[in-house]
């Protein structure tokens, strides 16, 4: 009977650590194609601060909006960013638009971790959010290699932006498609 929500939660975790582990796993590495290694580690650090209001902002928007709006447009608003960033030339656009990117990919893992629970029954909660979890880790493994072999052909950082791109509009696709809102319903409800 979950099988809907299985296939959406599959498809979601995927997209979201595939793209989370691509980007700031290879992040200093990307950096220093633009600028001098020392830079490319300070904004490293200044970009991955921006997570934190990511977080507190989509704990904030889940309960006014919904949790379906709020991470369809993390997703989406992430895939902007990584597509600018992708295209930044000056110090500034690389900060801005690294920690947008950032901002909103965090915010969308808050989400997710508050949304993939909700979905399933107390019965079946455990295993649910375990195997969309696990499939997510697939993303992960993935992701990294798929960097590397895109920066081993040449492809320029354009080119893997916009790829991280296409995976999160696919992953806010999916929850516009597949998704169901929860907010407001009580778990009886939702899992019945």
């Amino acid at each position: 009977p979950y099988i809907k929500r299985t296939i959406f939660l599959w498809i979601l975790w995927f997209c979201i650590v595939f793209s989370y582990y691509g980007i700031f796993v290879w992040l200093p590495s990307l950096l220093a194609l633009k600028l001098p290694l020392v830079k490319s580690f300070q904004f490293v650090l200044i970009i991955t601060l921006a997570q934190i209001p990511g977080y507190f902002s989509a704990a904030y928007l889940v309960e006014v909006l919904g949790r379906k709006i709020t991470l369809a447009s993390y997703l989406a608003l992430c895939g902007a960013a990584a597509f600018f960033f992708g295209r930044a030339v000056s110090v500034n656009e690389v900060l801005f638009w690294g920690s947008l990117m950032s901002f909103f990919n965090l915010g969308a893992w808050g989400i997710v971790y508050t949304y993939t629970p909700e979905l399933y029954p107390t019965r079946a909660r455990a295993s649910g959010s375990g195997w969309a979890a696990g499939f997510g880790r697939l993303g992960g493994i993935l992701a990294p290699s798929v960097v590397g072999w895109m920066v081993s052909a040449n492809m320029g950082s354009a080119a893997i932006f916009v790829m991280f791109t296409g995976v999160l509009l696919v992953g806010a696709l999916d929850v516009v498609v597949l998704g169901e809102e929860t907010k407001g319903r009580r778990l009886d409800e939702l899992t019945s």
